[in-house]
This record gives C-alpha cells, sequence and structure tokens, in this order.
C-alpha cells in the first residue's frame, strides 16, 4: 500500500509509532512481520531507513533526528509534554513513577534528546491495561474513550498541542525553525514568529496520513491519499523555504 510513496526517496524517516512493539490485543499479532515487511520494501528501493521510536515502540530506534543543517527537527511528538502522554489510560496508576522521571529530566529539559530519553522511560513505565474484547464499534469506543478522563485530555491536549509544540520548538529544538512530529494523530500545521510545526497524523481510523519532504534547502507537506488499493501523494498543505 506504501510501495507508490517511496517513489524518489532516498532517506526516508519513520517518526515512531510505526508498529505495536507490545502487541497488545489480537490485531496486533502480525505487527512485527508487517513493520519487517516496510523495511525490506525500503530495502529492495535502496532508501537508506532512520527509525524513531514511539511511545508504542519505545525499543525502536533513537529520540530525534535533525535535518537540513539542524534546521528541522523529527521526533515522534511524546517528547514535546513532560508526560510525554497525558491522555493515556495507564498515566493514573503510574503518576508518582511518571512524576519521578519528570523531576530526573528537569535539569535537561533544554535539550530535545533527553526529552526523547524522558519519554521512552516512561513509554516502558507504563503497562497496558487488558481491555474486554467486544464487537464493533463498541470496542473502539472503549478503546478510545475509557476511562472517562481520557476524552477530556485528548481534547485539552488537542487544542493545545500546537502551541505547546512551537514552545517545545523555542525551549529545546536548539534553533531550529522547524518541528515535524507525529503521536497527537491530527495532522496539521502551526506557525508563529517564523516558526512551524508539522504533525504528520495517522494511518488509523478518524485520522489522516501526511508525508514531509526535506529536498535541499525546501520543505513541502502532504497529505496522503488511499485510491487503488495504495496510498498516494495528495494534495499539498504547505511549502518553506529553509535557510541556515
Amino acid at each position: 500500500m506504501l510501495d507508490p510513496v517511496l517513489d524518489g526517496v532516498d532517506h526516508l524517516i519513520l517518526a515512531g509509532d510505526v508498529w505495536q512493539q507490545q502487541k497488545v490485543g489480537v490485531g496486533f499479532a502480525n505487527a512485527e512481520s508487517l513493520f519487517e515487511e516496510l523495511l525490506s520494501v525500503a530495502k529492495k528501493r535502496g532508501i537508506l531507513v532512520e527509525i524513531l521510536r514511539g511511545n508504542h515502540d519505545p525499543d525502536s530506534g533513537k529520540g530525534v533526528v535533525w535535518l537540513a543543517d539542524r534546521a528541522v527537527l523529527v521526533t515522534h511528538g511524546d517528547a514535546i509534554y513532560d508526560d510525554a502522554t497525558p491522555w493515556s489510560r495507564e498515566i493514573g496508576k503510574y503518576r508518582e513513577e511518571i512524576n519521578l522521571i519528570i523531576q530526573k529530566y528537569a535539569p535537561q529539559s533544554h535539550c530535545a534528546e533527553a526529552c526523547a530519553e524522558r519519554a521512552r522511560e516512561i513509554a516502558l513505565t507504563l503497562k497496558a491495561i487488558s481491555l474486554p474484547n467486544l464487537p464493533s464499534p463498541f470496542d473502539f469506543l472503549v478503546t478510545a474513550l475509557w476511562p472517562l478522563s481520557r476524552s477530556f485530555e485528548m481534547l485539552r491536549v488537542w487544542r493545545g498541542m500546537g502551541s505547546q509544540g512551537l514552545r517545545f520548538l523555542n525551549h529545546s529544538g536548539k534553533g531550529a525553525c522547524v518541528l515535524i512530529c507525529g503521536h497527537f494523530h491530527q495532522s496539521g500545521i502551526w506557525e508563529k514568529e517564523g516558526k512551524v510545526m508539522i504533525n504528520t497524523g495517522a494511518f488509523m481510523q478518524g485520522s489522516k496520513p501526511w508525508a514531509v519532504d526535506v529536498n535541499e534547502e525546501k520543505l513541502t507537506a502532504r497529505e496522503l491519499v488511499f485510491g487503488d488499493g495504495s496510498f498516494h501523494l495528495g494534495e499539498v498543505k504547505g511549502r518553506w523555504i529553509l535557510r541556515g
């Protein structure tokens, strides 16, 4: 399905949550083999692949990548918030441990790499809670909305993630002017005072996936559209000229 998107690509960065490392539930039984298949497709094309870790695959790779002479910072997105995934259903159970992790990394919060390490440690601390096996659409509703506090946290984060991302870029981005991330499942662009945050959305129900192309000094964000059994590059959502 993704093969057409790789046309003309020589360097592919996968920004985390590429597969469900912990394999919770029946739907993730083949997660690892699908992940390996994706890497195999890229390898056959001679594409250099860099894998960033996310909160669902915290052992998959490194935390951040810098592009375009460090003008562009790419990370999964869980580094942006101190508690990484505020809407997690498990976060209340592990609040004490998470607070200790936040305190541990507080002196290094000006460094994106350290924030990514903090997020990884939190992801490894949160142990998934098993949910009852329910028929559709009840399984989706329980997954998305339980506990009830999770819905409010989602709304709070979705409303503020652009501003929070730009604050993170200013505080921890070491002078980068663009932040590219995922994690929040809501594709979009936020800009302020010459800084840009791009969220690439997600390949899941209720979300739209985007791809970002960095070519020399140009950066282009496009949506990915599904048709004829595969994904293709769609509408351009934004273009920027990167300057050192």
